[in-house]
């Protein structure tokens, strides 16, 4: 089982991406956040295989919180935002630099992108597989 946690501070966001990933039997949502402080905490407790974080969020965004995350409990993050598009290089630079290993952009209109929500879980499963690095230790 693939342990998730999910970071938004849009309220519809996480509960769709709760949704999401709630239809696929490998995955457990194992807590939600809606801002980067309770993010890192969160993560620390409940050590989950996979984050998805979104950028801009209040009190810490998402890439100061990966930030953290990565120097005191790493965990594999996704980044799932609306600023991953070609418009805004320099988030998903900024994010990929922090620690996230994949910036994944947000649904457009609803209906737009059949396949995002399999690209989504598939993305996590993936992630979910790959050797865990802790920085602050030099140890993979």
């Amino acid at each position: 089982m693939i342990k998730v946690l999910v970071v938004d501070d849009s309220v519809t966001t996480r509960e769709l991406l709760v949704h999401i990933l709630g239809q696929d039997p490998e995955v457990e949502v194992v807590g939600q956040a809606s801002d980067g402080a309770r993010a890192v905490e969160m993560a620390g407790r409940l050590k989950p295989d996979v984050i998805t974080m979104d950028v801009v969020m209040p009190d810490m965004d998402g890439v100061e919180a990966t930030r953290r995350i990565m120097a005191s409990q790493p965990a594999r993050i996704v980044m799932v935002t609306a600023h991953a598009d070609s418009s805004e290089p320099a988030v998903a630079f900024e994010a990929l630099k922090a620690g996230a290993l994949e910036v994944v952009a947000k649904p457009g209109e609803p209906g737009r992108d059949h396949d995002w929500e399999s690209r989504l879980v598939d993305t996590i499963k993936a992630i979910a597989g790959l050797p865990m690095v802790n920085m602050a230790a030099g140890k993979f």
